[in-house]
């Protein structure tokens, strides 16, 4: 028996999953839904803001470390790259199915306020590159000391 308001949470979660799955099947059903430049594909970046420094997460399994450059200039952070499809997949009579991209990649992050360029770090491990970032001592925030007057 149907129950529109009993059963109204239960059909909103089941309308969010179909409405994921629609998603994801357009998302890897070829339809190009890379970054809005026009690349085919690009990396998952997050972007973390500590006290000191700046922490970046890029996601690049697959990619060859020796492929990626990283370079800062006026502000703007820079990763580019390539990920090459496996050698052996050109000599397959077909492909029957493929939901991986590859090719040419290039992301740059815009950071907030100056920091120090020669200092900046990276780490490969496991398809992720960790980069660090630090800030320049003036624009790292400043505790102030109050002094408490007794009247």
């Amino acid at each position: 028996m149907f129950r529109p308001v009993q059963n109204a949470q239960l059909s909103i979660n089941n309308l969010q999953d179909e409405m994921s799955r629609l998603l994801e099947r357009i998302w890897h059903g070829g339809v190009s839904m890379g970054p809005f430049d026009g690349q085919v594909w690009g990396p998952a970046v997050d972007t973390y803001e500590f006290e000191d420094h700046f922490l970046v997460y890029i996601e690049l399994p697959g990619v060859d470390s020796e492929s990626v450059e990283l370079s800062y200039l006026n502000g703007g952070l820079t990763i580019r790259g390539d990920k090459n499809p496996p050698t052996d997949a050109g000599e397959a009579d077909r492909t029957l199915h493929r939901e991986r991209r590859f090719g040419t990649f290039c992301r740059t992050l815009e950071l907030p306020g100056e920091v120090q360029a020669q200092d900046i770090s990276a780490k490969y491990h496991a398809g992720v590159l960790e980069v660090t970032v630090k800030k320049l001592e003036s624009q790292r925030p400043k505790a102030i000391k109050i002094d408490v007057q007794e009247a």
